[in-house]
Formats: structure tokens, sequence, C-alpha cells
């Protein structure tokens, strides 16, 4: 163990010595050397991989005292590490633009939702209007009405002549349909020379296209008397009875031919028939409303 213990301690002498050789030469070196040259940067070096740390053999646990070393010695070792020279440190490299990620695609925008619009106004209440009873209405016949050709209950058309108006509302205007109903047709008869004809209006055509049901009173029509064409007929015959009668025995067969003519003609009046009352197209006519008729403005 000693001898080991002398062979370390010889050692280190040694690389004392040596340490101290390279400080002293390169000392001359700096010396004699010209102004250093600013350096380049230099770029670090990669750090190389430190190699495996060797396992130390085992060594037996001795004590050994290290030998004292000279204090000029330790002084020596000290100076001979340099100091390291500051280095100009290199410029740090650009900073390189962060690789940004894709955005995501932008979701699409939600359109908003409508406003709720306000709810429509309810619509007005339909105007309702009377036709009072008396209302005159004017129509004119689209046909020609007979007594001798019509029955009760039949009915016939006519169009308005002018317009009906009430309040301010047209209900009908003029060249509106109208449809009335025949209430009378009496014929003439041989002893009753007279004949009559009695109508009214049952509907009307309204502007909105509505049919409105109404009553008028009747409109009446009396056909032609024959009184004037009797008295003719019954003189005639009293006349041409009194020539025959003075031809045949003078004045009193005249008078008797008179009397004998005169019934013949009565005769002829009985047996011929009265004229029919007629109505023909285009007759204006005025019918009064008779009762009240309520209207209705359709929507």
């Amino acid at each position: 163990m000693k001898f080991v213990q002398i062979g370390i301690l010889i050692a280190l002498i040694v690389v004392g010595v040596l340490l101290f050789r390279v400080y002293t030469g390169q000392q001359q070196q700096m010396a004699s050397a010209p102004a250093p040259q600013a350096m380049e940067p230099v770029a670090p070096a990669e750090p190389l991989a430190a190699p495996p740390a060797a396992v130390p053999a085992p060594v037996e646990k001795t004590a050994v005292k290290p030998s004292p070393v000279p204090r000029e010695k330790r002084v020596a070792k000290s100076d001979a590490v340099p100091k390291p020279e500051p280095v100009a440190s290199p410029p740090e490299p650009p900073a390189t633009p962060a690789e940004t990620a894709p955005l995501p695609p932008a979701e699409p925008a939600v359109a908003p939702a409508p406003a709720e619009l306000p709810a429509p106004p309810a619509p007005p209440e339909p105007r309702q209007v009377t036709i009072s009873a008396g209302t005159l209405v004017s129509v004119r016949l689209a046909e020609t009405l007979a007594s001798d050709k019509l029955q009760p209950g039949e009915t016939f058309t006519a169009t308005l002549d002018r317009p009906l108006v009430v309040d301010g509302l047209v209900i009908a205007e003029r060249g509106a349909r109208a449809e009335g109903r025949v209430v009378e047709a009496q014929d003439a008869g041989r002893l009753k020379g007279v004949a009559s004809l009695s109508i009214q209006l049952v509907r009307l055509n309204t502007s909105d296209g509505q049919r409105l049901e109404i009553q008028t009173d009747a409109f009446h029509k009396a056909g032609e008397t024959s009184k004037r064409e009797d008295a003719t007929k019954v003189g005639a015959g009293a006349g041409l009875g009194a020539v025959i009668g003075a031809i045949a025995g003078g004045g009193k067969g005249a008078a008797i031919g008179a009397a004998v003519g005169g019934a013949a003609g009565a005769g002829t009046v009985a047996a011929t028939r009265g004229k029919p009352a007629v109505l023909p197209v285009e007759t204006r006519i005025d019918f009064r409303i008779s009762r009240p008729v309520v209207a209705t403005e359709k929507q």
C-alpha cells in the first residue's frame, strides 16, 4: 500500500509541473501574438451525447493521507488555469412564424327569425239596409202580357228602369233582372165585356249577385170596354129592321121592323166577347213595395 500511495503522489506532482509549463507557454504566446481580431460568430456546436460512465473498479477503503503540497506549487496551479476570454454570442436566428393551424370552416350565418306580422284587421261587418214599404221600383216589361193568354201564378220577366238606391247603397243597378208573378188574369165574358190583368214583382237581382225576395202591390190593367161598339151594333140592327118593315108594310111595318132589327143587334152583341187586357213589351210600370225588406251586402 505504501508503494501505491507513493505512485499517486508522484503522478500528482508530474501533472502539476505539466500544467505549469503549459500555462507559462501560453503567456509567452499571448505576449508575442498581434492584437486579436473580432471573431465571427460561431454556431454553437451540437451537444455530443455523453459517453457512458465507466463503472469504477472497486477500491479498498484505506485511509490515504495526501502529502502536503508546497504553497508555491498551489499558487502556480491556480495561476496555470487561464481565464476564458469573452466570446461574442452568435445572433439569435430570426424567429420563424409559428405554423398556424387551419381555421375551421365558418358556420353559415343563421338567418334571424322573421318578426311576427301583426294580425290582419278583421273584415268590416257587411252593411245592411232596409227597403221600406212604399219604395217605388220602376221596371220595363221584357215580354207582352195578355189576360187571354195567362193564368194566375205564371211568371214574367222585366228589367229595372232606374237604379234602386237606399241610404247611399246601390241595391240594384239600371238594367238588373226582375221577376214577377200573375196575380189575376180575367178574360172578358159574353155579357160582361171588360177583361182584367193583375201582376206584381216577387224577386230582384242585386248588384252583388244576390236574388232579393220582395213583395209589391199588384198592378191592375183592365181591357177596353165595348159599350160604344155594342150601341152601334144595336142601332144598326134596328135601322135595318125599320127599313125592311117599311118596305113590307108601311109605317106599321117600319115600327115592327125596327123592333125586330134592334133585338137582332142585341143578340149579336151578346154573342161577341170583349177585348183582353194587354200590357205590351217595354211597358214602364212603377211597382210599390208593400212590406219592408232587409238587404245585406255580400262579402
